[in-house]
């Protein structure tokens, strides 16, 4: 998330390189190496080749879910929430149906806020996007405006 997080509020357009991501990020740049590689084979992000190489981002950053990129990139965290998050409840007590009931609701609950949530927002929310290039420049003004008014969106909503 901090590695697109950087790419969308420094890329300008153009592309980034992993070093410097990397580097302003504090993450191992073998470690990037292979999150992109799993995001540029899924079409997220494309990588440009040459001295004035990197990588972009190939849609909008307001079509791009924060529950996409953990699926793409940490498919065990989603595996281990849909396919029976139930299963470490039953361990403790197989009786107890409420209890899997409720954890059975809040793994949907936060599985559908995660696909809810953009980058744009991560970008517009923390008020870090200032790039005028941008790639969904009005999503990110919008945003910023309902954040000024009182009305925060998206993750920024959680903390009001």
């Amino acid at each position: 998330m901090q590695a697109l997080f950087d790419l969308a509020h420094h890329s300008h357009g153009q592309p980034v390189p992993l070093h410097a991501i990397a580097e302003r990020q504090g993450i191992s740049l073998p470690f990037l190496e292979q999150i992109f590689h799993k995001l540029r084979k899924a079409g997220v992000v494309t990588s440009v080749r040459g001295p004035r190489g990197g990588y972009v981002m190939t849609r909008a950053c307001d079509k791009l879910s924060v529950g996409e990129v953990l699926r793409l990139t940490d498919p065990g965290f989603y595996a281990s929430a849909l396919e029976d998050p139930e299963a470490a409840v039953e361990l403790l007590n197989q009786d107890r149906t409420m209890t899997r009931v409720l954890w059975r609701q809040l793994t949907d609950h936060i599985v559908g806020f995660l696909e809810t949530v953009t980058i744009a927002d991560l970008c517009s929310e923390t008020h870090s996007n200032t790039c005028t290039a941008c790639s969904c420049p009005e999503y990110v003004k919008e945003v910023q405006a309902q954040m000024q008014n009182g009305r925060p969106k998206g993750c920024a909503a959680l903390l009001s």
